[in-house]
């Protein structure tokens, strides 16, 4: 199981790394020309000590007169210099000034058909317990926590660049002394799909079985071995839920090539305990009522 867990994780670093590649920007050369002229600034600091100082502004010069030094200057900003000799240092011509921009290409994004989701997702289960003890269930535990790493997958129809709708899945693939699995619908409204890398809204409503183990203190006595007992007792039981549950969080998608992308999200839980039964070796149950809440942090590759 740690193998194909593994295996995973790489393929999904791969993937991760391609989408990194294809978007990297290539930046563009870009040659601007513009008359520039070297004006004259004082300045006095807090001191009270003064300076001079030149400052090149980009514009046009409308004329000079060689014989003064006269010069009439637009700038880029649109404010009009008229200039003596000895307010600027020099001026010139048509200087170029070269100019890297990135160019960032725009990936296209689905805005139709089905969609694929393939990925991972660990969560954060927060398990609370309130317990109605009786005359056998002395107590129990009234907190415990559960980090299950899941395979998640999912289907859906592209209804706009906006909203995607469909069906999705997660099973455990590593947890411990414990089992869960959910199936149910799934709905997302990306923000700007215009975006390379975009946030959305995604929302979750399924159906999960999650199976934990738990233990209670008893009014029976445990037999340790060697003559001698434990009171009070201990029994130790599987307990399996069902449960609607409900995932809603913020997602940031990545688009790659041929309208592929790659998603991470982080979701908030909540599970509805629709039914639960105990298994131990008692045939008494206890009387419980439990509450699940917790975060899913998910990564996936969407084709």
């Amino acid at each position: 199981m740690k193998y194909k867990l593994s295996l995973l994780v790489l393929l999904f670093i791969t993937q991760l790394s391609f989408a990194q590649k294809d978007s990297i920007p290539q930046p563009q050369t870009i040659v601007e020309v513009y008359d520039v002229v070297a004006i004259y600034y004082d300045h006095t600091d807090s001191r009270g000590h003064s300076r001079r100082y030149t400052s090149e502004v980009k514009g046009e010069i409308l004329s000079y007169d060689e014989s003064t030094g006269q010069l009439t200057f637009k700038a880029l900003d649109g404010k009009m210099y008229s200039l003596k000799s000895t307010d600027y240092k020099y001026f010139q011509y048509k200087k170029e000034f070269v100019k890297k921009v990135k160019q960032v290409i725009v990936k296209e994004r689905k805005s139709s058909g089905f969609e694929f989701t393939v990925g991972l997702s660990a969560g954060y289960f927060n398990l609370n317990q309130e317990l109605t003890t009786d005359d056998y269930f002395i107590n129990g535990f009234e907190g415990s926590a559960d980090i299950p790493i899941c395979l998640k997958v999912g289907a859906g129809m592209v209804l706009n660049k906006n909203s995607v709708a469909g069906l999705t899945g997660e099973y455990a693939v590593w947890m411990d002394n414990s089992s869960y699995f959910n199936v149910g619908a799934r709905y997302q409204y990306m923000y700007n799909p215009t975006k390379n890398a975009a946030f959305y809204l995604p929302v979750e409503l399924k159906y999960s079985r999650y199976q934990f183990s738990s233990q209670y203190s008893t009014s029976d006595t445990t037999d340790l071995g060697g003559g001698s007992w434990q009171y009070p007792g201990y029994l130790n039981t599987k307990v399996a839920t069902n449960n609607l549950e409900l995932n809603i969080g913020q997602g940031i998608s990545f688009a790659l090539k041929n309208k592929k992308s790659i998603s991470l999200e982080l979701m908030l839980l909540k599970q509805f305990i629709l039914s639960q039964s105990f298994k131990s070796e008692s045939e008494r149950s206890p009387t419980s009522k439990f509450g699940i809440i917790g975060a899913k942090l998910n990564v996936s590759f969407n084709f």
